[in-house]
């Protein structure tokens, strides 16, 4: 697109699902790469200004990092990808295609393409793929998901494609929805239909699972997978023995019901409920709605075609629509949901196996000549060798019989059934091309080349949605570094190979102006009377004949204009000519067949799969959401409780999901949504969220056997609950952080230790997935204030993460969080309390709530704010002000579930009488119920005897102005200054009243790590003897008056510089120069001053192996990298500049700008009371010198820790930077009387030297038990003279003493407790608070499986018990450790 200038708001698509609703974005005034919003298009026939969360959010995606924004090549398999310019990469793509197809033949090349591509892109692929490869080797990702459907449709009525469209929704009378999940997978849809339903019509639901679409059925049918087709036979046999069918449509427009009858013969309704485990009345109810309706509609996706038969199920539901004459008028008709928003133009280009443009097919003689021609290649190019599917091809590139893959926009790895062999074929493969937008896809990983592409946000094309409505996107950002349109990649290499002639479009349009040529007259698919101008002005729905309506919603029309006119052997011109060969639709006698894979003694459970509401496919685009990521952010498995206690699966366990192809792990979710004797798991996450979690290791790829698409629906599999990783089963330490924190997580899930709500279960496992994208680096993370945890939830978190972590920087300035509703509040004298309850769906209310708070606490009110999901009823007294959003068909979010299922079971009208309330409603007024759960809440609120204090007001998408204006008339009414408070009828407000702007939060100025306290070292004190080969020392710094506070238990942060010395070495190894002028936030300086205060030049990070790696191939830095457990071992011991010496490197300053990290502060636990002087803090630090070991042996050079050292060379007096970083879960026990056991070895006794002092100084009466432990008793006993004081004074009532290296068998901490394991069991069970502080490697795993048997023992419980026991321990706060 170069720097042509864009406009700032545009009318495009979706680019998520097949619906294709109308997309308006506008870009940030001033920026030319920032979406500043994602609204609906009004005036859009898709979804007249709705969309779901995915469409709301496509501002976030869009702003979103990853993109890919070079090529990426590598020349051998083991080596890194590398960028390169996109110009070369093209070259070297075709280079290696011409090499390949002349070795190894035509099929040598193959393609692998997908439904979200352009109209136009996805033509140009077909083109090059049949017309100048000449081969047929040409798969799309709509194999897993549409072929069924499309293969149905032409086999039924003679070509692919719904006969009707969007508008049947607002006019049919029942409706069918079978193997759809549509209120999650196509929420705009499903709005529609609702709509409908709240007219009148009636909902009919066939699924296994109770989904939020079965929940608003009026019929319910819960088919066992698999049984569909028995169940449509079943209705069809019951609607004819009801005299129900249409004999003249029938007789008129249908060939083949005379096999019909004897067929239906074999599915009376009792075989038919006993097969598909649905009840028998259920069925004739159903059969009685659809065979009695005026117009009715039938609805599906995945959960039929994604079946060894799902030919057949397209077939039995046209069946059922030819018997009743309902098909090809307005309000009925068979209407196959599509998943991707360009699928059904991909079909429509042939982008499958034997496809040609236009519905046509190289089977066909004249149609292959035809295209031929207007191809421009030689007769006999088209041929009708093909191959057998996406399973097949993959197969065969695996075995070597085709050689290189060309992947574009699509992500087998995640997507596949079976999906090792996917693995297996791109790892056998001589080349494989992954073109792509988004740099972390999983294919990407197995690829020779990458190609960088624009989204549809960046270039133009044509997108057509399921009911062939095509929309142009219009362009509103420049694509990032060097991404082209995926058109103008697949033209680049065609020309590159020498096919210029057939791939020279000056643009977009052009290529568009070609497709428009190859209008099919037998099908109807036309697209002559459509150009770009026209679609500028607005979509256009094929058939599109020149001169004709903007709507065509009907297909098979028999008025001679988009199909020829067609004229029976009696001459007559029936209404309408189906594109068969007959001209008549077909019915076909479709026996029920069970899955390929049954159930048996050792897979006895049948799995599905399917989407969830807020991701879409492999979550390429959705996982960097995080609003969408909060609202699902990680797998399950959904098991029925039948099997769940048959199995010894609890909710929240780790599960085991096996099959005969492979396994996946997955928490339960133990619900009786599922029926008895099938699981279900989320098809969405793989690698990219975490190891083992790709559920398509275990799907079946048995293939339909006209459509060639895989069964992901139905297959046997075992659950079994999963054992911890290895290393945590064996007692191994766990050094990855994420690992540890996993274990951590999922070993006390297992055990129950709190009482987890699913939405709790949900955010722990987001965490999780979230540390794994993004791991900590130097912060620890902490649970967020508006996270939807209960106080103990939310505790047992903290502590379990204060467990792992060393010490928990807080965010910056005083903490935002508030007591939650219900919990006892503290405020001032005369202060009012307000409660806010807020319940939000996509994190725009939660994005609120703390503008919200605070300006209630500005205007001097106490506030406690809560997710809805932690409030119960008897919370709901007093000022309570709720924020809450809707979802769906004006439900409440999922937050606000439990608490409004509560209040609908409220039978007394005066139950919350005491209960003062206004509401605020997020919605989006396109939705016909805008803000219905706002609405809904309000009205609830007030018949159970709330009194309204200020009227409810909803809010647009841009809430702002809105929220302000009732934020201001709830403060004027709480202040008492409104003195015309509505009255319980008064009138709703105005959701477009205008306010003042929100008031920001006050932020108080504080000293934090990046305003860190510039003072001075007033001590540095050795505390280790000479003779020691320890160098521990107490270090003080001095705090003047107003400046840091802190308590016992937090930790200070030292900004450190590095030793002049290094910086010196580590110029002379790069061979930069000192005095280079390089700029470091916005400061121009020396390269020298740079390198001493502001990068980290001593660490070795995976990034500068990577880079390494470039410049020494062949020392294995990129597989050190890869492995963050080996890195670390290997590390020890070395610093960069050992590792520039053996290996160096010759590059500018601006290379090294791209792995040098920035020097951090280290932060030491704090080994002074402020109650003892308020003046200065302290801290216990062992310095750290080492000799780097080298090839050679050890070297001569000494290294130094960066922070340790440079405190411990530093003279009193010298200048300083520090900072407090708070632990409030680390500390005294709020109650003086409660005991305390600290265990603390080495450095680790620094906080309870703190903790001690503070005891002593506030008289608290508590005993205090202290485990200490070291090396020599004479060397390295750190306070010793303090601590007999102590002991002596009674501040310290037991001290327990370990010197590991005094006698012959070492000595540690744990052992002297459980030398005391009585006495120490007798102090927990009077209620004493566990520390532990120090190495979390190794002691702390030692100190934590002591404690486990000491509790096991002496409170005679089983392991299990225990781990619970202690588990619970930590939930309250009373067993907390501060290790590193």
């Amino acid at each position: 697109m170069g720097t042509a200038p864009l406009p700032t708001t545009v009318d495009t698509v979706c680019g998520y699902c097949g619906v294709g609703c109308g997309l308006t974005l506008t870009v940030k005034e001033g920026s030319d790469r920032t979406v500043a919003s994602a609204k609906g298009t009004a005036s859009h026939p898709a979804n007249r200004g709705r969309l779901c969360t995915k469409g709301n959010t496509t501002a976030d995606m869009l702003n979103a990092a990853g993109r890919l924004t070079t090529a990426l090549h590598r020349t051998d398999r083991d080596d890194e990808q590398v960028p390169v310019d996109v110009d070369a990469a093209i070259t070297e793509v075709a280079r290696r295609f011409v090499e390949l197809r002349e070795r190894h033949g035509d099929d040598a090349v193959a393609f692998y393409v997908s439904g979200q591509m352009s109209l136009e892109a996805q033509y140009l692929a077909n083109k090059l793929c049949k017309g100048y490869f000449r081969t047929n080797l040409i798969e799309s990702n709509s194999r897993l998901c549409m072929a069924s459907a499309g293969t149905g449709y032409k086999q039924s009525l003679g070509a692919d494609g719904p006969p009707g469209s969007y508008d049947d929704l607002d006019h049919a009378d029942v409706f069918l929805v079978i193997g759809a999940n549509m209120a999650d997978c196509h929420p705009i849809l499903f709005l529609r239909m609702m709509d409908r339903v709240k007219a009148g019509a009636k909902l009919i639901v066939v699924d296994p699972r109770r989904t939020a679409t079965a929940a608003k059925a009026d019929l319910y049918l819960p088919v066992r997978p698999g049984t569909d087709l028995a169940l449509l036979n079943g209705l069809l046999r019951l609607i004819v023995d009801a005299g129900h069918t249409d004999e003249e449509f029938i007789a008129e427009f249908t060939d083949g019901w005379d096999a019909l009858p004897e067929h239906l013969a074999d599915y009376p309704a009792d075989r038919v409920a006993e097969i598909t485990g649905i009840a028998e009345a259920d069925l004739r109810q159903a059969a009685e709605w659809i065979g009695t309706a005026g117009n009715w509609v039938s609805l599906w996706t995945m959960g039929l075609n994604q079946s060894t038969h799902g030919t057949w199920h397209t077939n039995a539901l046209c069946n059922l629509h030819l018997a009743t004459g309902a098909i090809c008028r307005t309000g009925s008709g068979p209407f196959s949901l599509t998943g991707q928003p360009n699928a059904m133009g991909g079909r429509e280009m042939g982008y499958m196996g034997p496809g040609l443009p236009g519905q046509r097919a190289v089977l066909d003689p004249a149609q292959r000549t035809e295209v031929e021609e207007r191809w421009g290649v030689a007769p006999g190019t088209l041929h009708t060798n093909l191959g057998r599917g996406t399973v097949d091809l993959f197969e065969e590139l695996g075995e070597g019989k085709i050689k290189a893959l060309w992947v574009i926009c699509t992500n087998p790895v995640a997507s596949m059934a079976n999906r090792d062999k996917v693995i297996k074929a791109l790892t056998n493969a001589e080349f494989v091309v992954v073109q792509d937008a988004f740099a972390d896809v999983e294919t990407a990983s197995y690829a020779d080349v990458v190609l960088p592409a624009a989204l549809w946000s960046e270039s133009e094309g044509v997108m057509i949605n399921s009911e062939r409505n095509l929309t142009l996107t219009t362009p509103l950002l420049h694509a990032p570094g060097q991404a082209l349109p995926d058109w103008q990649i697949i033209c680049r290499i065609a020309q590159e190979m020498g096919f210029d002639e057939g791939f020279d479009f000056p643009d977009a349009s052009a290529v568009f102006d070609e497709i428009t040529g190859f209008h099919n007259p037998r099908t109807g698919w036309d697209l002559r009377g459509v150009d770009y101008s026209r679609l500028r002005s607005g979509p256009v729905q094929w058939p599109a004949a020149p001169g004709g309506p903007d709507r065509n919603p009907i297909r098979y029309l028999n008025d001679g204009v988009s199909q020829e006119l067609f004229v029976d052997e009696d001459g007559n011109t029936p209404r309408l000519a189906f594109a068969t060969p007959s001209r008549r639709a077909q019915f076909f006698a479709r026996p029920y067949l069970p899955p390929a894979e049954m159930p048996d003694d050792d897979f006895p459970l049948t799995l599905t799969t399917g989407r969830l509401p807020h991701q879409w496919h492999t979550m390429t685009k959705t996982r960097k959401v995080a609003k969408l990521m909060k609202l699902n952010p990680s797998t399950f498995v959904e098991v029925h409780p039948v099997d769940a206690q048959r199995l010894g699966i609890a909710d929240g366990d780790r599960v085991e999901i096996r099959s005969r192809r492979g396994v996946a792990y997955a928490p339960a979710v133990v619900t009786e949504k599922i029926t008895a004797g099938t699981c279900f798991v989320p098809m969405h996450f793989a690698d990219a969220t975490g190891a083992d979690l790709a559920i398509n290791a275990v799907t079946n790829d048995a293939v339909d056997p006209d459509s060639l698409q895989p069964e992901f629906k139905a297959c046997a599999v075992a659950l079994a609950p999963a054992p911890l990783p290895a290393a945590a089963a064996s007692g191994e330490p766990l050094t990855d952080t994420t690992a540890l924190l996993a274990s951590a997580f999922g070993s006390q899930v297992a055990d129950e230790p709190v009482t987890l709500t699913v939405a709790e279960r949900a955010y722990l496992t987001g965490l999780l997935a979230g540390l794994r994208t993004s791991p900590p680096d130097g912060q620890v993370p902490a649970v967020p204030a508006h996270a939807p945890l209960s106080d103990t939830s939310r505790a047992w978190i903290d502590g379990v993460l204060a467990g792992i972590f060393s010490r928990v920087p807080v965010p910056e300035g005083p903490s935002a969080a508030t007591p939650p509703v219900g919990a006892e509040a503290a405020p001032g004298p005369a202060q009012r309390t307000v409660s806010v309850v807020w319940a939000s769906q996509t994190g725009t209310v939660e994005e609120y709530i703390p503008t919200l708070t605070a300006a209630l606490g500005e205007a001097g009110l106490a506030v406690r704010e809560s997710s809805a999901d932690q409030v119960s009823i008897d919370a709901l007294t007093g000022d309570v002000l709720f924020v809450v959003a809707s979802t769906g068909d004006g439900d409440a979010p999922d937050s606000g579930v439990a608490l409004w299922d509560s209040l609908a079971s409220v039978e007394s009208d005066d139950e919350l009488s005491d209960l003062r309330y206004s509401v605020l409603g997020f919605g989006d007024s396109s939705y016909a119920d805008f803000c219905g759960f706002a609405r809904k809440l309000d009205a609830r609120l007030h018949d159970l005897g709330a009194t309204r204090v200020v009227d409810r007001a909803s809010c647009e998408p841009d809430y702002e102005d809105h929220a302000a204006a009732w934020q201001r008339r709830v403060l004027e009414a709480l202040a008492g200054a409104d003195e015309a408070v509505a009255g319980d009828d008064g009138p709703e407000a105005e959701s477009s009243t205008a306010g003042a702007a929100l008031p920001a939060a006050a932020v108080p100025t504080t000293f934090s790590r990046k305003h860190p306290l510039s003072t001075e070292l007033v001590e540095n004190t050795r505390l280790t003897g000479p003779e020691s080969d320890k160098d521990v020392r107490r270090f003080a710094f001095a705090l003047p008056e107003g400046t840091l506070t802190y308590s016992a238990g937090d930790a200070l942060g030292v900004w450190p510089t590095n030793r002049p010395a290094v910086v010196e070495e580590w110029l002379a190894r790069t061979g930069l120069d000192a005095e280079q002028a390089v700029t470091v936030k916005g400061e121009t300086r020396p390269l020298v001053d740079a390198l001493t205060d502001h990068f980290d030049i001593t660490r070795i990070t995976p990034d500068l192996l990577r880079w390494l790696h470039r410049h020494h191939p062949d020392e294995g830095f990129a597989e050190l990298a890869a492995h963050p457990a080996d890195l670390r071992a290997w590390s020890w011991g070395r610093q960069a500049v050992d590792l520039l010496a053996e290996h160096p490197v010759n590059a500018p300053f601006d290379d090294w700008l791209a792995v040098l990290k920035p020097l951090t502060p280290r932060l030491y636990s704090i080994s002074s009371s402020p109650l003892a002087d308020p003046t200065r803090v302290e801290i216990t630090v062992s310095a750290v010198r080492f000799t780097p070991t080298t090839p050679d042996g050890p070297a001569a050079t000494q290294r130094h820790g960066v922070c340790s050292t440079y405190l411990a060379d530093a003279e009193p007096g010298s200048p300083m930077r520090i900072f407090v970083a708070p632990n409030a879960k680390f500390g005294p026990p709020d109650d003086g009387g409660a005991p305390m056991i600290m265990v603390g070895p080495g450095t680790g006794v620094a906080p309870f030297r703190g903790f001690l002092h503070d005891r002593e100084r506030t008289g608290a009466t508590g005993q205090n038990w202290l485990f200490f432990g070291e090396r020599h008793e004479a060397t390295d006993y750190l306070y010793r003279d303090e601590l007999a004081k102590m002991r002596s004074t009674g501040v310290l009532t037991k001290l327990d003493l370990a010197f590991s290296r005094d006698q012959e068998e070492k000595v540690y901490v744990q052992d002297r407790m459980r030398a005391n394991a009585e006495e120490l069991w007798s102090w927990i069970h009077r209620g004493a608070h566990v520390y532990v502080c120090g190495d979390a490697d190794q002691m702390a795993r030692d100190v934590d499986d002591a404690l486990r048997e000491i509790v096991a023992e002496q409170g005679r419980m089983s392991p299990h018990m225990a781990d619970s026991y202690v588990a619970a321990l930590a939930a309250e706060h009373r067993y907390v450790r501060d290790v590193y």
